[in-house]
């Protein structure tokens, strides 16, 4: 009986890298699950909130690499929320969404931030 070839050994596989996490905060739902969606299609793990209140909870509760947030919300300006997350020592980078504004141009920026 001839010798058992010797058993190749596969080469490491490399852990494939976590998504971005990314925090959409706009109060209007449709605006919110498009974005949502659009995220997740282009690979970034999203959670997506309505309030700046929930922002502010989700970002503490959850470390988001970047923060997608609208100008105006109806419990906190967006610029108030951005303002209050950076004094609280949270350095996330925020993009926030002027009325109306691109889809295209929101996740190419977003990708630009997080790439840097």
């Amino acid at each position: 009986m001839p010798p058992n070839p010797p058993v190749p050994v596969p080469a490491a596989v490399p852990p494939v890298p976590a998504p971005a996490r990314v925090l959409v905060v706009d109060d209007e739902q449709d605006v919110r699950e498009l974005l949502t969606e659009t995220f997740r299609l282009a690979g970034f793990a999203v959670t997506a909130v309505g309030t700046g209140v929930a922002a502010l909870n989700t970002a503490y509760a959850e470390t988001p690499d970047l923060v997608v947030l609208d100008v105006r919300l109806p419990d906190f300006d967006g610029a108030d929320v951005a303002r209050i997350l950076r004094d609280a020592g949270r350095e996330v980078p925020v993009v926030l969404l002027p009325k109306p504004f691109s889809l295209e141009n929101v996740v190419t920026r977003v990708r630009e931030i997080l790439a840097a």
